[in-house]
């Protein structure tokens, strides 16, 4: 999914933000709340979006639309964003480049909503890009 240069968080690293924004928000402000739950969140909010448009009020009042009596809000999420999500064509992106738009999506709405716009997760894969001696926090990106 990612090339060698794409700027973009990768699949793996997305996950483990989403995993780490849970363990945060579940510590707290949304207590119980589970990776799954994010999930579902991630794609009901994706899908309204996408059956909106450019309409931000219309896509609040779909996002909003919490299934209360639904046994599987997961499932329904899932089958909402098939039945909005036309097949890959050549341009257009997958479903696995859609749960990632709708994870990433949803990570920095609770970054913004929750944790100051910060990541709740840093990662450094490469020793050779440690912050320079004096460096502190997010002041430094390699």
């Amino acid at each position: 999914m990612n090339r060698p240069n794409d700027r973009r968080a990768s699949t793996s690293e997305t996950w483990l933000e989403v995993v780490a924004a849970v363990d945060y928000l579940s510590r707290g402000h949304r207590p119980g709340f589970g990776v799954w739950d994010a999930v579902e969140e991630a794609l009901r909010w994706y899908t309204a979006h996408l059956v909106a448009g450019d309409d931000d009020a219309l896509a609040a009042s779909a996002a909003a639309e919490l299934p209360w009596d639904d046994p599987d809000p997961l499932r329904t999420a899932l089958e909402r964003l098939i039945l909005h999500h036309p097949p890959p064509a050549e341009a257009e992106e997958t479903s696995s480049e859609a749960i990632h738009a709708a994870l990433s999506d949803w990570l920095c709405e609770m970054a913004h909503e929750y944790n100051d716009d910060h990541r709740f997760a840093m990662f450094h894969w490469f020793p050779a890009l440690q912050p320079p001696a004096g460096a502190r926090g997010d002041s430094w990106i390699g």
